[in-house]
């Protein structure tokens, strides 16, 4: 059996990504879309960076930190608790572009930001402690 050809797979695939892109363009659903888009590329950086040097790590010496194995193994940790949290918040944040304007600015412009601010907070407080305690 023959194995239908790359323009093939192109041509049927043309008519979809049109109407799925009319209906972003008329829909103002390409200005929604926005903080999916920002999620999505902090996701992937700390997701990425857990490969090598996670980012928490990268932070930490860049603003002067010197680590132990304890402290090593503890950025690591942050940066897994980053990566499930944007993971969590990018999922909310594709829901939110298909709901009420008003649900998708309550959640993109008040509890995402809250939300962010609770776990820097937390974060910053376990940091703390682990390091007086």
């Amino acid at each position: 059996m023959r194995r239908p050809s790359l323009r093939l797979i192109l041509r049927a695939a043309v008519v979809p990504l049109a109407v799925w892109g009319l209906y972003i363009i008329r829909a103002n659903v390409w200005f929604r879309l926005y903080p999916a888009v920002m999620a999505a590329i902090a996701l992937c950086t700390f997701a990425v960076s857990l490969r090598r040097t996670p980012l928490v790590e990268v932070i930490a010496r860049r603003a002067g930190e010197t680590l132990d194995e304890r402290g090593i193994a503890y950025c690591r940790s942050v940066t897994r608790f980053w990566t499930a949290f944007l993971g969590v918040h990018l999922a909310i944040t594709v829901w939110t572009v298909f709901s009420s304007h008003e649900v998708w600015a309550f959640y993109n412009g008040f509890v995402a930001y809250i939300l962010m601010g609770c776990v820097f907070a937390g974060e910053w407080l376990v940091r703390r402690r682990l390091r007086h305690g």
